[in-house]
């Protein structure tokens, strides 16, 4: 009988590198900010009558696109749903699922350990389907959403290397890009049926060993790795994934756009897009919940680099997190009520592990 696979442990040097990592992004961007606000003459003033004179058409187009970004998210989700199920799991669940997610984020650092939980636990109880099912749908949206917002980001990061004069570091970054999507493209070659994975395999013998209530948690593992192999064959939902991610990406940069214009200030499109890259960049890196503070911080100190105004910088960030914040939290909390209080009736072991 062939020992079964050891249980991979994340290690210390691997785990410090980490934190190390988001550490200096907090203390490089919370400098830079610091910098900048005691190296120049900033005028509150100025900055509380750009915020008050915005125009009231342009904010709603901008809160319109950064709700546009859930719609554009369950989308993806939806279709990876339904090439599981057989059918969509709706657009309107969907789209209030991911905002209680948000909202959730934004009052707990915990969230991105059990959000995907919750995520495949409220669907799990729409359609009636086992946990573990729509787990493995939310693993490959998950890991489609990061993939996608990773490659913009880093080719956001080529381009905008390139502009200011960075060309080594540019280029570097460029062959590190190709080798990359060599190896991805190698590795992907190599993948056999899904029955032989290594995760597969091991949940399922130890869902098979397993009594009581770990052998619930080894058996939902089990079906979610599997569905998520499975969804990896797929190479149209892959394309399907990255327009659709791609869309998002810029959705979420022409927010910001928009209140600049709010302001009646003509921004240039690529500085709003690199600046929205990095700082979205930077707030997921270090961790803080929804990216509050570091998100900020850091597209203050990438407008500073672009040579924006501070004032319109400060204001057009004001305007586009602070209503990001309103609608995630106006709209996520009585969604995520919602959907506890109708699914409080339920047998919880339908839902969840």
């Amino acid at each position: 009988m062939n020992p079964e696979p050891p249980v991979q442990e994340e290690t210390a040097p691997k785990s410090w590198g980490m934190r190390l990592l988001k550490g200096a992004i907090i203390v490089l961007s919370f400098y830079f900010t610091w910098y900048f606000f005691t190296h120049t003459d900033f005028d509150w003033r100025r900055l509380a009558g750009q915020v008050s004179e915005a125009h009231g058409p342009f904010l709603v187009l901008g809160v319109a696109l950064l709700l546009a970004r859930y719609a554009v998210w369950d989308w993806r989700f939806r279709l990876a749903v339904r090439r599981s199920l057989g059918r969509s799991s709706g657009v309107v669940l969907g789209f209030f699922v991911l905002l209680g997610s948000a909202a959730l984020n934004l009052i707990t650092p915990t969230v991105r350990v059990i959000g995907g939980m919750m995520r495949a636990r409220y669907f799990a109880r729409a359609n009636n389907r086992p946990f573990g099912l729509l787990y493995g749908v939310v693993l490959y949206d998950q890991l489609a959403h990061h993939t996608v917002m990773i490659l913009c980001t880093w080719i956001t990061l080529i381009a905008t290397s390139f502009v200011l004069g960075r060309t080594a570091f540019a280029t570097a970054a460029l062959v590190a890009l190709v080798a990359c999507a060599a190896a991805l493209a190698i590795w992907s070659r190599r993948r056999g049926p899904y029955e032989k994975n290594p995760i597969v395999r091991f949940l399922a013998k130890r869902a098979e060993k397993s009594e009581g209530k770990m052998q619930s948690v080894y058996a939902h593992g089990h079906e979610a790795v599997g569905v998520l192999v499975r969804l990896l064959g797929f190479g149209r939902l892959h394309a399907y994934a990255a327009v659709l991610g791609t869309a998002y990406f810029f959705v979420n940069a022409a927010a910001q756009w928009v209140m600049f214009l709010a302001m009646g200030v003509p921004a240039d499109p690529f500085v709003v897009i690199a600046v929205v890259a990095l700082g979205t960049a930077a707030g997921t890196l270090t961790g803080t919940p929804g990216g509050i503070g570091t998100t900020e911080v850091a597209m203050m100190a990438s407008y500073k680099l672009f040579g924006v105004d501070e004032i319109l910088a400060a204001a057009g960030i004001l305007l586009y997190r602070g209503l990001h914040y309103a609608a995630v939290l106006a709209l996520g909390l009585p969604a995520l009520a919602f959907l506890e209080w109708r699914g409080g009736g339920e047998k919880e072991e339908e839902a969840l592990p």
